[in-house]
């Protein structure tokens, strides 16, 4: 039976700067769905447009999105993918559970006692591990109705429903924490000013999300999904809680994306949000361009991988392989993709194409220290002298 997919009908402008220029970055989603991600030429930030209307989007979400993509799994200690009912799950759940609570304390430490609330809480895991080890005092907003009651039996004060129908009356929070679901949001602006007005004087916000600097999978096939509207940057994530009224004080660029910010004091006479201003953003200088063709390395880097998977090695995969590392890349992804060539072709004793992918990067568009890095390795690999001068 053909799953219900909604129809993406809505052109949306960029959800940082307002604008609706980009450059198209990806045609198609994770499943082989039709997904639009653009690169806004203002300011770099990734979404979908056309997209869905938050009404339709709810209603996937109310029926066939499990169908899609499946009960959520958690890797165990030798990082298998474990599925509801399998042998070992509820042990990796678990750890998966200590790993937020370990992020959060690490990124935002709590004081005894503090109030800490966070947005979709599932049954409250989470934060029952931050009240044996911190002693803070847990809340919670969940929609899903049982995942809510689950944790309102673990001793934990729950909302039941969306962020935008929470109502907290005089309540404030010295904490509040969002794993993963800033992606989903179809306004992410409002949500983050939702966020500011929940917390009290000096409290901090952690935010969670995928890293578009560090994707991961194949780009279209895996990292961009029809239920991930935005994908940020550490450039983008900030900026954006900038405009919400937020002064960012740590950004984590790892493979996950982390942002805690505190509320700043407004001037007298300033409304938020704030305007889109560039120098909202932390480097500029990694724009529309810089990223997309980034982007585009990253996908055709992972295709060969996995080509060289099914195929193993052959003159014409060497040769794609030379051309694509003579555009930009994301470093450490280009440098552990060719770390994967290398070692191979070694193995197998193709030291020829092991040293021409080092050769392309010690000559490509790539940091100094980089191209110094690999004109070393093809020195070691019996480059002739005249090549290496050529290589730089």
């Amino acid at each position: 039976m053909e799953l219900c997919i909604p129809e993406a009908t809505e052109h949306v402008p960029c959800p940082l700067c307002g604008e609706n220029a980009g450059i198209v970055v990806g045609e198609k989603g994770r499943f082989g769905m039709a997904v639009r991600n653009v690169c806004c030429q203002t300011c770099a930030t990734v979404y979908v447009s056309p997209r869905p209307t938050a009404e339709a989007m709810a209603e996937y979400y109310r029926s066939t999105y499990r169908e899609h993509y499946g009960d959520v799994g958690y890797a165990d200690a030798n990082g298998k993918r474990l599925r509801p009912g399998s042998p070992g799950y509820e042990e990796a759940l678990l750890r998966w559970h200590r790993q937020q609570a370990d992020n959060a304390l690490s990124l935002t430490p709590m004081a005894e006692g503090a109030r800490v609330l966070e947005i979709g809480c599932r049954e409250g895991k989470t934060l029952d591990l931050l009240r044996e080890r911190a002693n803070i005092v847990p809340f919670g907003i969940e929609p899903g109705e049982a995942e809510a009651e689950q944790a309102r039996r673990a001793g934990i004060d729950c909302f039941t429903g969306a962020l935008e129908n929470f109502a907290p009356g005089e309540r404030r929070f010295d904490h509040v924490q969002w794993f993963h679901v800033l992606e989903h949001v179809q306004d992410p602006l409002a949500a983050l000013l939702k966020l500011r007005s929940l917390l009290a004087p000096g409290g901090t916000l952690l935010i969670e999300v995928p890293n578009v600097y560090q994707p991961y999978g194949l780009l279209e096939e895996n990292f961009f999904q029809n239920v991930h509207l935005v994908s940020y940057s550490p450039n983008t994530l900030a900026a954006l809680l900038r405009r919400a009224g937020f002064e960012v004080t740590r950004v984590v660029d790892s493979g996950a994306l982390f942002v805690v910010g505190t509320p700043r004091a407004l001037q007298a006479g300033e409304v938020l949000p704030m305007p889109f201003d560039p120098s909202l953003l932390g480097q500029p200088e990694q724009d529309a361009a810089w990223l997309a063709v980034r982007l585009r390395s990253y996908a055709s880097l992972e295709k060969l991988q996995l080509l060289f998977k099914h195929r193993g090695p052959s003159p014409e995969l060497t040769g794609t392989l030379v051309r694509a590392l003579g555009f930009p890349a994301f470093d450490d992804h280009m440098v552990n993709a060719c770390a994967f060539f290398i070692e191979q072709l070694v193995a197998l004793g193709r030291l020829d194409d092991a040293l021409l992918i080092t050769l392309a990067v010690a000559q490509g568009p790539h940091p100094l220290e980089l191209r110094h890095q690999f004109r070393a390795f093809a020195e070691r690999l019996g480059a002739p002298p005249d090549v290496l001068a050529a290589a730089g």
